[in-house]
């Protein structure tokens, strides 16, 4: 899923498992923070706002772009020094650098056109993540099954076409930067041709005569769009998987991968599940990212001010706070569920094999629903921010691991080291640490609603 390795030094190396996966996580960062301060502004009126005023029409726009841009240039730089003060070559990891930058600055600017789509910011996101997964399907199509001239399709095969500490490909840049140009200048050109608040594609009108069945029936019409556009991305990236793994034990039969599978997961471990098993455990986390989205709806509601209105009505705080806590809850079992099933069905056939041992994250990912559901209780404002940077220290807990950085207690804090590979051989007994991630994850949500229904509401303005 990374390609091929284009130079077998510990630069080449590094480009190679390093490239691809920080561009992507960039990539992620700044659809979201582009549509934070650009569609979601225009939501809460704040945008009208500050247009009443001496503000060109562009600036709103120029500004979110400046400021995201900046960001991902900043965190590329940043991985400069380490790399020269390892040893390696400092132009090739100025490169590396700005490689990672550019897979930020695309899809900035992705996430700047289809926020002049639609009038709603969930739909802009997902259109966004949407060309996000099919670019990222392309540059693994051109890498798994041959296509060549795919890669120059996809900014994720710029990032690695640069090939740092291999050749150092340094125009391939110029590509990332006419990209970005043309979207950005198309998104600008777009946003002349609609008003504030709207969107180019126009809202499909809803029925003449009310449907929805309570609050639960609202809370599923505000979530079902959302949850189906993540189910099928996460079943086609694992039929993607699926099928590149075919074939994987035969072509890295050899000693060293042999012993490998055999230290991590029994004497008969094959290395394809040694794989899967990899795989799944990233995979997981990025569910639990689409599980927070669930999990913090109730919290856009709140800020917005439609959550006040809705409890003027016979609705108490516990029935409304449930009616989106469920879809946190469920989402990840149909996202989990669609992963290892069309993986187990691209790879081998043996689908319950391997949305089992997919499905065994579930617990972790409600434990970080139960943080979020906590921090909502009893800091409402901060609630978003705060349940992001939890996740995002998990992810650098078990990054740290990866390098061998993290033991003992700091490595505990993740609920995601807890869950058992399923998959490989020596699991003896699976269901105590889940069953005990469980646990914490309802005694978190729990308090997390206990202390929601004691405090004020407080919309964001």
């Amino acid at each position: 899923m990374r390609g091929p390795i284009y130079d077998a030094s510990v630069g080449g190396l590094t480009a190679w498992t390093l490239g691809s996966s920080l561009a992507l996580i960039g990539g992620l960062i700044s659809i979201l923070l582009m549509i934070r301060h650009t569609r979601v502004e225009e939501e809460t009126g704040r945008r009208e706002l500050l247009a009443s005023g001496v503000v060109s029409r562009h600036a709103p726009l120029a500004a979110a772009l400046a400021v995201v841009l900046a960001a991902n240039l900043l965190l590329g730089l940043l991985s400069v020094p380490a790399l020269v003060a390892d040893g390696l070559p400092a132009g090739s990891s100025l490169l590396f650098g700005l490689s990672i930058a550019a897979g930020g600055w695309a899809f900035a600017a992705v996430a700047a056109l289809t926020a002049q789509l639609t009038a709603s910011s969930g739909t802009g996101r997902g259109f966004a993540i949407a060309v996000g997964g099919l670019l990222f399907a392309l540059r693994s199509l051109a890498d798994v099954g041959g296509i060549g001239w795919l890669a120059w399709l996809s900014p994720f095969s710029w990032v690695r076409l640069t090939k740092p500490y291999a050749g150092d490909q340094w125009w391939v840049l110029g590509l990332v930067a006419v990209f970005v140009t043309a979207v950005a200048a198309a998104a600008f050109e777009l946003s002349t041709r609609r008003d504030v608040a709207g969107g180019l594609v126009a809202a499909r009108p809803g029925p003449a005569t009310g449907a929805l069945s309570g609050t639960f029936g609202l809370a599923a019409r505000l979530h079902r769009g959302t949850l189906a556009g993540f189910a099928i991305g996460f079943g086609l990236l694992g039929a993607l998987l699926g099928v590149s793994a075919r074939g994987l034990d035969a072509q890295l039969d050899t000693p060293q991968l042999q012993e490998l599978a055999a230290t991590v997961g029994g004497a008969d471990a094959r290395v394809s599940d040694v794989f899967f098993t990899f795989v799944m455990y990233v995979l997981s986390q990025l569910v639990t990212g689409a599980a927070l989205v669930s999990a913090l709806r109730a919290r856009g509601e709140e800020a917005a001010g439609r959550a006040e209105l809705l409890l003027s009505t016979p609705v108490g705080r516990l029935r409304w706070a449930l009616s989106h806590l469920v879809f946190a809850i469920v989402g990840p079992v149909l996202l989990l569920a669609a992963l290892g099933a069309a993986a187990g069905l691209a790879y081998d056939g043996d689908v319950a094999r391997v949305a089992g041992a997919t499905l065994a994250y579930l617990p972790a990912v409600w434990t970080v629903v139960g943080i979020a559901t906590l921090l909502f209780g009893m800091l409402p404002r901060l609630a978003a921010a705060a349940s992001w940077t939890v996740l995002g220290l998990f992810l650098v807990v078990d990054l740290l691991a990866e390098f061998k950085l993290a033991t003992g207690i700091v490595l505990n804090l993740s609920p995601f080291v807890h869950v058992p590979a399923m998959l490989l051989d020596g699991v003896s007994s699976p269901v105590a640490p889940l069953l005990g991630l469980t646990v914490v994850a309802v005694t978190l949500a729990t308090a997390g609603l206990a202390f929601l229904r004691r405090r004020d509401l407080m919309p964001s303005v």
